[in-house]
């Protein structure tokens, strides 16, 4: 062994905040000159420094030493008791001697809490509700008892829940109601002043100052709006008896006569619509007999023609394809109709197996070789086998195309490709029914 390494104190004991300092003493104990680099292990290094961390050159047979300086920050997330530590010591000619002496760092525990009433004041008929909102700022936890009380005991306290363990670096919250011990129906509000006192261990408690308002049952305003709804309903039973009764009367009766003479001519009406109907249902009933037996001729005529289909459906399944689609090139594929027929498209899938980037257009060349209809159109980088399915089909008349666009941007690369592929390569697959006029049926 070429180094040895040893601390003046393997235990520090220190406060959050605070400062402690130990010496390191280095000895080169080999036969050549060494340098030597210097780190902190376990949990106490993120608040450890070291001077000097580097040792350039240390003669053999010499010492040197080294200052270890631990500041734990005053913060919850430094917890309370022992953290084990160890300072590496790396010679650069032999790393493989390495030396660690260890230690341990007690942190000492530290008390920083507050408390809030929210709302400091709050106003109700039979009572409200408040919160303590409690924060505990220390490294250890603490229990809180919390009790609410007034000087004239004029109000009733629920503490929900009465006792809170909170941890380092949280927060905790308790409910408190308060509800007056007699009511009030009239009069003015009247303020209950209250304290909720917050006592944790080892810490001096906290007072929190409120007030709770109460209003009277009885609102200020409910006699003055009695008074004007009696008036109100006062002018309206005059407005009834002066005016809108004897209208209504006269209306009704007006309305009476009106119903009387239509119901006298509806039913004259009446009997002269069933003489009518009576004259019109033995016409009907010849008029009946003679479709009946024209009816029966032209069965006895059609029994015997053959019957033929509008049209004939079979399923047709069709490939589209873009291979060999150099870089900033565009090629196209195209499915043409058979004259006379229509073909409905059902169902598409796309396929990208290559992870091609660029843009696939699907469209409708009519039969005139007009203007293509774009029907779809889809960057090739955001899909490797995409599918769409239609409930009203995609029409393709007789001799006209669906067509394929392939524009290819840039060539994929996929996981397995060897060699990688240098060009793009694409297809459509899609699906649907090819209708056909029947052939003309054959001569009797």
């Amino acid at each position: 062994m070429t180094t040895t390494a040893k601390l003046d104190s393997a235990r520090v004991e220190l406060s959050p905040g605070t400062e402690a300092v130990v010496p390191l003493h280095i000895r080169n104990t080999g036969t050549t000159v060494e340098g030597y680099r210097i780190e902190v292990l376990g949990a106490p290094a993120a608040w450890t420094t070291i001077e000097p961390a580097v040792i350039d050159g240390l003669y053999p047979d010499t010492s040197t030493t080294a200052t270890i300086r631990f500041a734990p920050p005053r913060s919850a997330t430094v917890p309370a008791g022992p953290l084990d530590f160890g300072i590496r010591v790396v010679p650069f000619e032999h790393v493989d001697e390495t030396v660690i002496p260890e230690g341990v760092v007690e942190v000492l525990p530290f008390l920083d809490t507050t408390a809030e009433l929210l709302p400091r004041t709050s106003h109700g008929r039979r009572g409200a509700k408040h919160r303590v909102a409690f924060d505990n700022r220390g490294n250890v936890p603490v229990t809180v008892t919390l009790q609410a009380a007034d000087e004239q005991n004029a109000l009733d306290y629920g503490i929900r829940p009465q006792l809170l363990t909170v941890g380092p670096g949280e927060a905790a919250f308790a409910d408190v109601k308060v509800k007056p011990a007699r009511s009030t129906w009239r009069g003015p509000d009247v303020t209950h002043p209250f304290t909720v006192t917050a006592a944790a261990e080892n810490t001096t408690p906290v007072l929190l100052d409120g007030a709770h308002v109460q209003t009277a049952i009885i609102p200020k305003w409910f006699f003055k709006a009695l008074l004007a709804l009696l008036a109100l309903l006062a002018l309206l039973a005059l407005l009834w008896f002066t005016v809108f009764k004897p209208v209504i009367e006269s209306a009704a009766k007006s309305s009476v006569e009106d119903e009387v003479a239509q119901a006298n001519e509806a039913a004259a009406a009446a009997q002269e619509a069933a003489a009518d109907a009576q004259q019109g249902s033995a016409q009907a009933a010849q008029a009946a007999a003679a479709a009946q037996e024209q009816a029966a001729k032209a069965d006895e005529a059609t029994k015997n023609l053959p019957v033929t289909p509008s049209e004939l459906f079979s399923p047709t399944v069709q490939r589209l394809t873009a291979t060999n689609v150099a870089p900033g090139a565009t090629e196209t594929d195209a499915f043409t109709v058979p004259s006379g027929s229509t073909m409905r498209i059902t169902d598409l899938v796309l396929n990208n197996p290559q992870g091609d980037f660029g843009t696939m257009t699907l469209s409708v060349v009519p039969a005139d070789g007009g203007d293509a209809v774009t029907l779809l159109e889809v960057a090739l980088e955001n899909f490797r086998d995409n599918d769409y399915h239609f409930q009203t089909p995609i029409l393709v008349p007789s001799d006209g195309a669906f067509q394929i666009e392939v524009a290819c941007r840039t060539v994929g690369t996929p996981p397995d490709g060897t060699p990688p592929p240098t060009a793009c390569n694409d297809a459509l697959v899609f699906s649907g029914t090819l209708a056909t006029p029947p052939p003309p049926p054959a001569a009797p």
